[in-house]
């Protein structure tokens, strides 16, 4: 049987909460990155799954989303990091056990950052990762393709104007085609209804996301096993970038973990299938590290 349950804790100075599922004589307890602007609990099914498979699971409701207060408006992509890395603390210190870092999309970014900033990770699932130092990052987003010729410079006007403008919100759908990500109506209507779901982000936290560097992934700073989650038809994370980056990645062990659903939102549309594939994984990567 699985307990909900939410707790709220001190994270870089701002108060986040966090949704825990509890079982009894868990195997791991996986710490859930939520993706852009939205928080764990409309991927109850993902981790509900989770937890009847032997996990415990622990959700991040980063700095300013969700159900975390409001009280900080201008943050970063390493605040968000720091969020995870105390949510690790806050698991090993309640269950004493191996942490899995799992994260979709945004969050696969920060759970692949946790790879090497946390030793005390036992792995790292990472759906979708970047390399903001790869020129190719631009055709992520729904910029001119051809800004990856004069790419540190493109870096180097975003950090200009958000340190110019550094409050000015701007909607999802500025720097990211959303029909990339999904083209199902009824998923964009749940989203837009849901009260816990961001509509915008500060220009602040935009030009983090697209110049933070996290320089140990490719230099051999990561000590445990990593995998990379994608699916071979995402429109947005393409096939051929997620590999670029993946052949780039420095670590122990790493693995390559390819879904088929022609869906970048496959954590939160296909969760039995995630599930039943990574709680495999999840096992082996407890074993070699």
């Amino acid at each position: 049987m699985t307990k909900y349950s939410e707790c709220e804790i001190l994270s870089g100075g701002a108060r986040i909460v966090l949704s825990v599922w509890e079982i009894s004589k868990p195997e791991a307890v996986i710490v859930f990155i939520p993706a852009t602007m939205v928080h764990p609990l409309i991927y109850e099914r993902l981790l509900c799954g989770f937890a009847e498979r032997g996990f415990c699971v622990v959700g991040v409701h980063p700095v300013g989303h969700g159900k975390s207060p409001r009280d900080v408006k201008l943050y970063t992509l390493c605040d968000i990091a720091q969020n995870g890395r105390d949510a690790v603390s806050f698991a090993l210190d309640k269950f004493n056990l191996p942490v899995i870092a799992l994260g979709s999309s945004q969050g696969g970014i920060v759970a692949a950052a946790l790879a090497c900033a946390d030793k005390r990770i036992a792995a790292v699932f990472a759906h979708n990762i970047l390399l903001s130092e790869l020129p190719d990052s631009i055709g992520i987003t729904r910029f001119p393709k051809q800004l990856r010729h004069v790419y540190r410079l493109a870096q180097a006007a975003f950090k200009f104007f958000a340190r110019l403008m550094p409050k000015l919100k701007l909607p999802l759908g500025f720097y990211l085609d959303r029909k990339r990500i999904s083209r199902d109506l009824k998923l964009w209507e749940s989203l837009e209804s849901d009260p816990l779901c961001l509509t915008h982000y500060c220009l602040h936290f935009l030009a983090s996301l697209f110049t933070t560097r996290f320089q140990g992934l490719t230099d051999a700073s990561i000590c445990c096993p990593v995998y990379v989650i994608a699916d071979s038809g995402d429109m947005l994370f393409t096939a051929d970038y997620t590999q670029k980056v993946f052949e780039r990645l420095r670590a122990p062990y790493k693995e390559m973990v390819t879904f088929n659903f022609n869906d970048h939102m496959l954590m939160y549309s296909h969760p039995q299938a995630v599930c039943d594939l990574l709680a495999v994984k999840m096992r082996e990567a407890l074993l070699i590290a």
